[in-house]
């Protein structure tokens, strides 16, 4: 799961046809736009079953993120010469060429060609993306310059036959084109075509080169399949200028808009498995102008490693020396202008390639969710077995069933209070780390693991006598805090500077019992709202049961969450009562401004309930919303 400011994403590693079969995870690439059929599914399904994933998502008010994979594809080719020549006489990889000419290669590197961006990763074939041999690479019938087709079966397998259903692989020429300039190459007044999803056999098939083909499967996943945005996988294994020609792929493609009707840009965000914070910034791009809509721009970012590897290095046993210090500053959001403010990275705890931090687990997750700027969940369904060593095992409990969980916790306090400039309140060689989220939320860390709590007096943005409330449940948590030394409300004081404080506790990952319980955080925020039966509909047919307690580590990413309304009326009636808020049931820590006085709702991702044709609210740090 992808968390970005707002917005929450999803999706699964690449979907296409994997060359060592349909039980491969994916990224040994056979053929980029085959995502199966009923009779013959890849490892994820269909290509019905996808659309019907990414159209459920975006009803949420979601996005769908997939991997794709431009530097390699699979293994096939690459062994002896008899069997070289035998995948060669199926057709090879569909949309490229094995040979071509006198160029043994064809569209890829040579086998004795090494370094980072022309040698194999892992063994599988890489792409040359500077050859410019074009071809028809979807072939149809009837075109002089289809890419050549298969002529004898190679496990079952035989690619590039010319098939007129591969007209749905291209856009429609003859449909309206966007006209753009790309500041890269000079080049002017680009056509840039869509594809047609009310009569995909319209498209236009047009010959291109090996690149241009990955171009227009980025292309066709975002404006068919209904992908949002793209995890570049080995994306330090191709040129900076191949990403480039993403960028430009993907520019203003996204036939999604935003709530305003402004362009929803697809973002791509790079894997590039190294700790330089300058490299891994040469891999950022976010220069889409929305004064200048002609000129392509990229809305591109990368994984940031370089946080990954300080937070593994400190976080991986208790009471690292001065782990916070080595931390705070040791990512891209900071390498970049040096100030903590989302501009640049996508921080993780782990994901399929690498573990987390061991002991620190849930302190790591409690500060990459709280910190500015996007920030990824790993899960692993294992919806296939648990017995494979890739990809690594993720956070179990990122989906949950019933009360939720440590890690839906922090995302769900992500969502309502990760906002507000950042400030850095208090760090000290004695394993505690406080920032506070300006306004909004005050989080303390603790990597220390011996037992007991540390209290630290810190500044902070709230009025004088403002209450805050600990969301996490650690300070109301028995085994947390089995002395009740931690308060769940603490109240905003006015120092003798005339400034505005806080005593903030926090819990070390081992109670004073001695027992352990690696939750050493607090998250102090303003109070929301309350409601006991939550949004009320009228004319429900009826309802669909959450699922229980899941009974291991992996069944919750099949449950359902939650209880399930079912509407098959033309209308209902929604309506969300308050309770009085009165902060731990005590009538003398009464929250008034907690109650709520305003509410708003929001349908299959956005609809113009009234139909006026714009947002009615855009008050600043409010929702952008239609009624």
């Amino acid at each position: 799961m992808f968390t970005g400011p707002g917005m929450a994403r999803s999706g699964p590693p690449p979907p296409g046809r994997a060359d060592l079969g349909n039980f491969s995870v994916g990224y040994d690439v056979y053929d980029r736009f085959d995502l199966g059929t009923t009779g013959n599914p890849t490892l994820y399904g269909t290509m019905t079953g996808i659309k019907q994933v990414a159209n459920t998502i975006h009803r949420a008010g979601l996005e769908f993120h997939v991997d794709f994979v431009m530097n390699h594809n699979g293994y096939s080719g690459t062994g002896d010469s008899a069997s070289r020549n035998a995948f060669i006489a199926a057709g090879g990889y569909p949309g490229f060429f094995s040979v071509y000419g006198n160029d043994p290669d064809g569209d890829f590197n040579s086998a004795y060609a090494y370094g980072d961006v022309q040698g194999r990763l892992a063994g599988l074939i890489d792409i040359a993306h500077g050859k410019n041999y074009q071809a028809i690479r979807n072939p149809v019938p009837g075109f002089s310059n289809n890419i050549p087709a298969g002529t004898v079966s190679w496990s079952g397998r035989l690619a590039n036959i010319p098939l007129e259903s591969n007209r749905q692989f291209y856009p429609d020429r003859d449909g309206p084109a966007i006209f753009v300039y790309d500041p890269m190459t000079g080049e002017q007044n680009i056509a840039v075509y869509s594809f047609n999803t009310s009569n995909p056999m319209s498209g236009d098939p047009v010959p291109e080169n090996a690149l241009g083909y990955l171009m227009r499967n980025a292309q066709w996943l975002v404006q068919t399949i209904g992908v949002d945005g793209l995890r570049i996988d080995a994306a330090k294994h191709v040129d900076g200028w191949v990403l480039d020609y993403l960028d430009r792929a993907v520019y203003r493609s996204n036939p999604r808009s935003l709530l305003d009707g402004s362009p929803r840009h697809v973002f791509s965000y790079s894997e590039v498995f190294d700790g330089n914070t300058q490299y891994l910034l040469t891999h950022v791009k976010k220069t889409i102008n929305p004064n200048d809509p002609g000129r392509i721009g990229g809305n591109r970012d990368t994984l940031d490693f370089a946080n990954y590897f300080a937070m593994k290095s400190n976080l991986e046993q208790y009471g690292t020396p001065n782990a916070w210090y080595n931390i705070r500053n040791a990512d891209l959001d900071y390498a970049d202008d040096q100030m903590h403010n989302g501009s640049s990275g996508v921080k993780f705890v782990n994901n399929h390639d690498v573990f987390a931090p061991w002991k620190l687990n849930n302190v790591a997750h409690a500060y990459t969710l709280m910190m500015p700027g996007n920030a990824t969940v790993y899960f692993n369904g294992k919806e296939f077995g648990d017995n494979r060593d890739f990809p690594k095992d993720g956070r179990a409990d990122a989906l949950s069933v019933g009360n939720g969980s440590v890690v839906t916790n922090l995302v769900e306090i992500r969502n309502t209070h990760g906002r507000g400039d950042f400030r850095e309140r208090w760090i000290d060689d004695q394993g505690i780390y406080i920032f506070e989220r300006s306004s909004s939320a005050v989080i303390g860390l603790s990597n220390r693991g011996d037992g007991g709590y540390d209290q630290r007096t810190v500044r902070v943005d709230f009025a004088p006598g403002t209450r805050l409330l600990e969301l996490t449940g650690n300070a109301a948590s028995s085994l947390v805090d089995p002395g009740n030394d931690i308060p769940e409300v603490v109240t905003v004081f006015q120092g003798q500077d005339g400034y505005s404080y806080a005593n903030i506790r926090v819990p070390r990952n081992l109670n004073y019992q001695g027992a352990e319980h690696q939750r050493g955080y607090v998250i102090y925020g303003l109070p929301t709202p309350q409601s006991a039966n939550g949004i009320e509909l009228s004319n429900v047919s009826m309802i669909l049961s959450g699922d229980s307690t899941p009974t291991n580590n992996y069944e919750n990413g099949t449950q359902r969450q939650s209880n399930v309304k079912v509407l098959t009326g033309n209308t209902t009636r929604l309506r969300l009562q308050t309770n009085e808020v009165r902060l731990l049931g005590l009538d003398s820590l009464r929250d008034i401004h907690a109650d709520g006085d305003f509410a708003a709702f929001k349908i299959d991702g956005g609809l113009d309930m009234n139909g006026n044709g714009q947002v009615d609210f855009v008050t600043p740090q409010l929702p952008s919303l239609r009624f």
